[in-house]
């Protein structure tokens, strides 16, 4: 399983934005464009969808910027994963396009290994809030 870069870069924004706006300030996106290594305009993207989706909330102007719209404890991976990535499934079927076809149905979890492997992750990333991802942000 490989996690996109959007994914990646999104959950980087958002521990940066979650640190940050601890001391009750909106985050420029420069300043997390700046920290992080990543484009302005590759972060726009990323932070339009997150606050498409009400995680983050933005600001225009001199004294915009963006902070988080939940608490941290309230925002699962597996939400975020959704919101970032295009793919439906967190780790795809790579069989025979005959075997995909047969996964696409949803009868392909109990059977197939990429299905039960589909299943944990989502599992997992369901059950980790970003809260928790925060705690950890020394590993990322």
């Amino acid at each position: 399983m490989k996690i996109s870069t959007r994914v990646r870069y999104g959950l980087k924004a958002l521990v940066y934005i979650a640190d940050k706006s601890s001391e009750n300030k909106l985050i420029r996106i420069k300043e997390i464009s700046d920290e992080q290594g990543v484009s302005v305009q590759y972060l726009e993207q990323i932070l339009f969808r997150l606050k498409n989706e009400n995680i983050i909330e933005g600001k225009r102007g001199p004294n915009g910027g963006y902070k988080l719209a939940k608490e941290p404890k309230e925002i699962t991976l597996h939400q975020l994963y959704k919101i970032l990535d295009e793919e439906e499934k967190v780790i795809d079927c790579n069989e025979s396009e005959e075997h995909k076809a047969v996964c696409s149905d949803g009868t392909c979890s109990g059977k197939c290994i990429w299905g039960k492997l589909d299943s944990a992750m989502t599992k997992i990333l369901e059950e980790t809030t970003l809260e928790e991802f925060i705690k950890n942000k020394d590993m990322i």
